[in-house]
């Protein structure tokens, strides 16, 4: 009788880290649907898997273009379809691109797929120039 209430002592204290951890993981609610989500710490993981990602050798960005993606932060974008589940949007917005990588799947897992889009940007204001009077 001991040696059991030994065990089952041994066996509560075993789990209950991973309780304390499962409790503590952030979440957000949307629709009453409650989704664990990834903590800073992770979405931090995030960007720096895709700087990864961008600066590995090609002909799709400039070093000028890596060096702002090294410096600076991008805009965090995720939606979220399950728990650690959705679509995470990462973008960086240079003087002449706009370079957003997409995530998509299980967040932060070996089966999470990703794909790389870049745009020229727009000028902010365009001036309207007449064609000459005759």
């Amino acid at each position: 009788m001991r040696m059991q209430m030994k065990t089952e002592f041994l066996r509560i204290i075993a789990v209950l880290p991973f309780l304390a951890l499962w409790g503590c993981a952030p979440t957000l609610t949307v629709n009453d649907k409650t989704y664990y989500v990834l903590s800073k710490a992770e979405e931090q993981t995030l960007v720096q898997e895709a700087r990864r990602l961008l600066i590995a050798p090609s002909k799709a960005l400039t070093k000028d273009e890596i060096r702002v993606i090294q410096t600076t932060e991008p805009e965090v974008n995720i939606r979220y379809i399950a728990d650690r589940t959705g679509e995470a949007k990462l973008t960086w917005t240079t003087p002449q691109k706009i370079i957003t990588i997409h995530f998509g799947g299980e967040l932060l897992s070996d089966t999470m797929g990703w794909s790389l889009e870049t745009e020229k940007r727009v000028p902010d204001v365009l001036k309207f120039v007449p064609p000459p009077q005759k």
